[in-house]
């Protein structure tokens, strides 16, 4: 739909077949411009044109014997003189202009950037203790005065620089770093024990002391460097051991997928809830109280309408879906099984450390009744030291 003719009225016109060609001829030489063209399998064509074009087409027709159908009008011009007599319509209509134009003198959104630690939620949160936020008037804001409160009143942000793009206030912080705290853990004492069982197979001593020898089988936690160095002259010195202790290990995932299962089977989703959000205001428009109690899954979605096009505007919706549902007995092929248990090999498989070395991997599969059982055990070299951190008493 062409967008000018909504604002001075349109209405849409067709003609049987036979008239099709001499309707679009006379288009063409009066230079009547139309839209939406559309044509049945018949042969019958409709288009859609403004009011004026509309009556000067008419009268085209009526001198040269087309018989022009046409329909109703529509537009702005058809529904302000349909609700003519309702001024109440007319006052809100004039008060929805006014907040529009209103509204682009306040914060319609914050977006965040450059936040590590920190979610949008807790630097948002810190804003608005500072007095800024969605809804904050843009004509008084001081970006100067507000950056250097908010260094002030936060222990978490270093520097933090706000700037306006149009509605949309942009953010962007740098956080502390906390590195008094980081290198006072890595200043105290620590071991590296074994993480699981292995065969040692080479070590990487970077500090500490070793207390294990190539080709020693170890227990999970046992100590493999230590952090202590014991002198004759010079008493006890602790450290922080580093280093890989790399070792053979032998590890096994089993897997169990039931052939019976019980699945969701879907009634009709119906909407419960219906939040309307304008900047920090909220008011629930809507609620469905005919919820019998049965199981259902909620769906919860936020919903901002776009207005001529303009995004971000400080109008939005929380909307609440809820789809019932019934548990119902199914059951699944030995081939829908086995699927199902690779796919959960493969996860396993790739939480594995990427410095792991695989050097063979068995898999057996056992097919019962009521279950397919997967079991895969895995050999490879890795690194099995974990630090250990310890206190030194004096």
């Amino acid at each position: 739909m062409n967008a000018i003719f909504f604002f001075v009225g349109y209405r849409r016109v067709r003609v049987s077949a036979a008239y099709a060609s001499a309707l679009l001829n006379a288009c063409l030489q009066y230079g009547i411009v139309y839209s939406d063209f559309e044509a049945s399998e018949a042969g019958d064509i409709s288009f859609c044109l403004s009011l004026f074009a509309a009556k000067r087409l008419e009268r085209i027709c009526a001198t040269r014997g087309i018989e022009l159908k046409k329909g109703s009008g529509r537009g702005l011009p058809s529904f302000l003189w349909r609700y003519r007599r309702r001024a109440g319509m007319a006052v809100g209509g004039v008060l929805a202009v006014v907040l529009l134009v209103l509204s682009g003198r306040f914060v319609w959104d914050v977006r965040v950037s450059g936040n590590d630690s920190m979610t949008a939620g807790e630097v948002i949160a810190e804003l608005d203790a500072c007095g800024f936020g969605v809804g904050s008037y843009i004509p008084t804001l001081k970006t100067e005065e507000l950056e250097t409160n908010i260094l002030i009143a936060s222990n978490r942000i270093s520097w933090i620089s706000i700037y306006m793009d149009g509605t949309v206030a942009k953010v962007q912080i740098i956080e502390h770093r906390n590195e008094d705290k980081q290198e006072e853990n890595l200043t105290r004492p620590a071991n590296l024990i074994a993480s699981c069982d292995g065969q040692i197979e080479y070590v990487e001593l970077y500090r500490g002391s070793c207390v294990v020898k190539v080709g020693q089988a170890v227990r999970a936690g046992e100590l493999l460097v230590s952090g202590v160095y014991d002198s004759a002259t010079e008493g006890f010195r602790y450290t922080r051991a580093a280093g890989a202790v790399m070792a053979r290990t032998e590890k096994t995932f089993t897997v169990r997928i039931p052939l019976s299962y019980e699945k969701k089977v879907y009634g009709e989703p119906y909407c419960s809830s219906v939040v309307m959000n304008f900047f920090d205001f909220s008011v629930k428009i809507f609620k469905n109280s005919g919820n019998d109690g049965g199981a259902c899954d909620i769906i919860k979605e936020k919903k901002s309408p776009a207005l001529f096009g303009v995004a971000d505007l400080p109008l939005s919706f929380d909307v609440v879906t809820q789809k019932p549902y019934t548990l119902q007995t199914a059951s699944r092929t030995h081939a829908e099984a086995l699927e199902l248990a690779y796919g959960e090999l493969e996860l396993y498989l790739s939480a594995l450390s990427k410095d792991a070395q695989l050097l063979r991997k068995d898999v057996a599969t056992e097919i019962t009744e009521d279950a397919l059982t997967l079991t895969c055990t895995l050999s490879c070299i890795e690194n099995i030291a974990v630090q250990s951190e310890f206190d030194v008493t004096e």
